[in-house]
């Protein structure tokens, strides 16, 4: 399907143009409209909340068989614990948001990003360890703010989008040293063993967006194919 005022081929489903904003008309579907009138809903919301109900009895009788294994046989949690907080971290990303009937996601990402934390100091406890403050918590909240930001300005920031997604892999690039950073003040390992490598990179592919948002030839070609 193609754009009738300036010809630049159209994805399936679009409404209006995206290089010169004309109307979208296809003669077929309004055909069809008119054929079967009445014989489809406009709108068909499948609900999720029986999936949400049978994945929840599903996930808490797998905890509580685990949870009476464990104590039964060891006495303690033992490897139990491992997996009761892998099945609470796979609820809370997989079968909470399907309650919702339109799950915000500005909402549930940070909800996310907060169950991976819970479930990297749970396993850092369970294990001993003593990374969790040093490493894994930062590095996982500076992952869940950039996410959260990207989310955030493609949703609500109109227009703009190659600028954003080359100032996220910029970030993205210095977000990895930071993360060797913490790697070598909790581990003790060489700073920049693998980290400039992948800020070079992100560097060098944030730039190009961040250009091709300049020049128009760049940006007029981004927005053909991609619709940016």
């Amino acid at each position: 399907m193609y754009c009738v005022k300036c010809g630049v081929r159209l994805q399936d489903g679009t409404e209006k143009c995206p290089l010169c904003g004309t109307p979208v008309w296809n003669p077929e579907e309004k055909e069809k409209e008119n054929r079967y009138p009445g014989s489809l809903p406009a709108h068909h919301n499948d609900s999720a909340i029986p999936a949400a109900a049978a994945l929840t009895v599903i996930t808490a009788i797998a905890a509580a068989v685990i949870t009476i294994v464990c104590l039964k046989l060891y006495g303690h949690m033992a490897w139990g614990g491992y997996v009761v907080s892998s099945l609470a971290l796979f609820y809370v990303i997989a079968v909470l948001p399907l309650w919702f009937h339109n799950p915000p996601a500005v909402v549930f990402l940070p909800v996310d990003f907060a169950a991976v934390a819970l479930f990297l100091l749970v396993i850092c406890l369970l294990s001993g360890g003593k990374w969790f403050l040093s490493f894994a918590l930062p590095v996982t909240l500076l992952a869940g703010a950039l996410t959260v930001a990207l989310f955030c300005l493609i949703k609500y920031v109109k227009g703009g989008t190659l600028f954003i997604l080359g100032g996220f892999l910029i970030m993205t690039g210095l977000y990895t040293v930071l993360i060797e950073f913490f790697e070598h003040l909790t581990f003790g390992t060489p700073m920049f063993l693998w980290s400039l490598y992948s800020l070079a990179a992100c560097a060098l592919a944030g730039l190009f967006l961040v250009l091709s948002g300049c020049i128009k030839p760049l940006r007029e070609m981004f927005r053909r194919r991609f619709f940016f």
